[in-house]
């Protein structure tokens, strides 16, 4: 059954996506995978958009694809799936944490898990970052191109076979410097780069 198969698919990514957020994107998308042949273009898109509406990133990702895959029915299998082993774990880690806050074994395994998050959310920029600046979609197809632009076409260089959109490019540029330099709102940079986008795409 379609409900069992969802509920256990993102059981699997609450059980095993440490670091969260970002941190578990791969994840996410290979779990997936099974229910919705879903090109990364696609899948990053779901990304942006769990990122502008309340709501964890897994959970979100989960409704979203349990509605697609089932209906109303798919999407509450997929999300108590998701969060079912995240409140069963966190429950007793907190219980944990709090009876061995001392121990040099609890405190080394926090210092080991650090870095490896980083690693983690390093995996996801890799499956983000193709469809992100190289897409089918890109942002220079639209105005500027209307206006004879070449350069929105793309410039020398590709991802998976992918021209890159410059424009694309010097939006991350932007976004970085935003968020590092300037410690700008995500919803305020999410929501500047999406009237950008709607105005240069059209």
């Amino acid at each position: 059954m379609i409900y069992l198969r969802l509920f256990a698919a993102f059981a699997k990514v609450g059980l095993l996506g440490f670091g969260g957020g970002l941190a578990i994107v791969r994840l996410i998308y290979d779990s997936i995978q099974p229910f919705l042949d879903m090109s990364r273009e696609t899948f990053a898109n779901i990304v942006a958009i769990s990122q502008i509406t309340p709501g964890p990133l897994a959970v979100n990702t989960a409704t979203y694809v349990g509605f697609v895959a089932a209906g109303l029915a798919g999407a509450a299998s997929a999300t108590f799936g998701v969060v079912l082993p995240e409140f069963i774990i966190m429950s007793l880690v907190c219980r944990m944490l709090k009876q061995f806050k001392d121990s040099k074994w609890i405190n080394g395994a926090m210092n080991g898990m650090r870095p490896a998050t980083i690693g983690l959310i390093g995996a996801a920029a890799v499956t983000l970052i193709a469809p992100a600046v190289a897409g089918e979609g890109r942002i220079g197809r639209g105005l500027l191109t209307k206006l004879g632009c070449d350069i929105t076409q793309g410039f020398a260089g590709s991802f998976f076979g992918m021209p890159v959109d410059i424009i694309s490019l010097l939006m991350l540029t932007l976004t970085v410097v935003l968020m590092v330099r300037y410690k700008k709102s995500p919803i305020f940079v999410l929501l500047i780069m999406g009237c950008m986008g709607a105005v240069l795409g059209v």
